[in-house]
């Protein structure tokens, strides 16, 4: 009983120092990211607005270089709803305060450090390890960061958690209302941010292969699966199709980030993706929805005409994928160029690189009963890296995933002491 208590009294101490950093990062943060760089912050004054789910833009004149001045609000699918939606809820409420959205995104962030915990402790059975992980969760310097920007990153995270917490459940236990519950959780988690899209179809084929040999009782819950994840998306779909005839599933900024990234890697003094001048000149007069096309098939274009080349360059993506290794200067989104953000990157390339080892050391080494459980971390794990290997992929967009790694690299290290026990009751 006193152990159990000693574990419930350190976990409350590592969420309050957690909580506490975040709060003093803020407090200290160097400048407000969104008003430079995210349109997340304008569609969500528009939605409070009344205006729609839109962006106020200048309308060009007689050329690209010559805006006419006028002012129009357009409706936009470049992102998704779920965090506009609850940027304008508290912008209704509250006003424009952005302290406030810190704060409040500070609590979620907390709130997926206790979930994380509980999360851990399911796959390791051991509340040592869940500790370890959740304790390195709260130290960890990016997940700080995130808290103090106007970005989807901290509420994305929470739902990911959310959605492996239910699909854990939903694989170790198949039910109809298990499987709707992460199919409902994982539309959620898409409407955050369109990089899930595609994952019912990878966790589906996973399950369907993982219980070959009776697949007959999982015929219902898949298909609730599957209508979980529409009941949620569908009103997103039908509203783009409707108000903008775009099919599509991945937003309009899918086809900027490919081409883009291509432009970047072939092109060593392009510190970022950028469309060059002549393409944004073809792109001038042209909607979201059209340049997203226009951009995505010039970049199959590019990719087919010299596939080599994009396979080539398939390891300095990984590096920057998860260690930010492989570009110049600082490559942590958040902090693009000061000494701030060159430091966080040199700390979340360290910590990652151990993090992996010990993963590997865990599934090596330490192989045991946790492993029925990770299934679905390692296969989010790789869809993340797979589907950004196309694009631009720095750290921020391997952030979601992390806790995966967290989680596997604290089983490996505590059962490298020989410390790990089963969690007391």
């Amino acid at each position: 009983m006193n152990r159990g208590r000693n574990f419930k009294l350190l976990l409350a101490a590592i969420l309050v120092v957690g909580f506490t950093l975040r709060v003093a990062y803020f407090i200290w943060a160097p400048r407000d990211y969104a008003a430079a760089y995210s349109d997340y912050d304008d569609i969500a004054q528009n939605l409070a607005a009344g205006k729609g789910f839109s962006l106020d833009k200048t309308i060009t004149g007689r050329s690209p270089a010559e805006p006419s001045g006028e002012v129009q609000t357009v409706p936009v699918v470049s992102r998704t709803p779920a965090y506009p939606f609850f940027l304008a809820a508290i912008y209704k409420l509250f006003g424009r305060r952005l302290r406030l959205v810190y704060l409040i995104q500070t609590v979620i962030d907390m709130l997926s450090a206790l979930l994380f915990y509980f999360l851990t402790l399911r796959v390791a059975s051991s509340a040592r390890v869940a500790l370890v992980a959740v304790f390195i969760y709260a130290l960890y310097v990016p997940f700080i960061s995130q808290v103090a920007v106007v970005l989807n990153e901290t509420l994305f995270n929470f739902l990911l958690l959310v959605f492996a917490f239910v699909a854990i459940h939903a694989v170790d236990k198949p039910s109809t209302r298990s499987f709707l519950a992460a199919g409902a959780a994982l539309g959620l988690t898409a409407l955050c941010r369109p990089t899930t899209f595609f994952f019912p179809a990878v966790f589906l084929g996973a399950v369907l292969l993982k219980y070959r040999r009776r697949l007959g009782p999982l015929i219902v819950p898949s298909v609730a699966f599957v209508v979980g994840f529409v009941v949620l998306i569908g009103p997103w779909v039908v509203r783009n199709y409707v108000v903008l005839d775009y099919v599509g599933f991945v937003g309009s900024l899918a086809g900027e980030q490919v081409y883009g990234a291509l432009n970047q890697w072939r092109n060593s003094d392009t510190p970022l993706p950028v469309i060059p001048e002549q393409m944004q000149a073809r792109l001038a007069d042209k909607s979201d929805v059209e340049r997203n096309r226009i951009l995505m098939r010039e970049a199959l274009k590019e990719i087919l005409r010299d596939p080599l080349d994009f396979a080539r360059s398939a390891l300095r993506r990984t590096l920057l994928f998860w260690t930010g290794i492989g570009i110049g200067g600082a490559s942590f989104f958040y902090f693009p160029s000061n000494r701030a953000g060159a430091e966080t990157c040199v700390f979340a390339s360290v910590v990652n690189i151990v993090l992996i080892a010990f993963s590997v050391l865990a599934f090596v080494r330490f192989r045991g009963a946790w492993t029925r459980y990770s299934l679905i971390p390692l296969l989010l794990l790789g869809y993340f890296y797979v589907v950004h290997l196309p694009t631009y992929g720095p750290m921020r967009y391997s952030m979601p995933v992390i806790p995966f790694l967290m989680m596997f690299a604290s089983l490996g290290m505590v059962n490298l002491l020989g410390k790990a026990r089963t969690a007391p009751s």
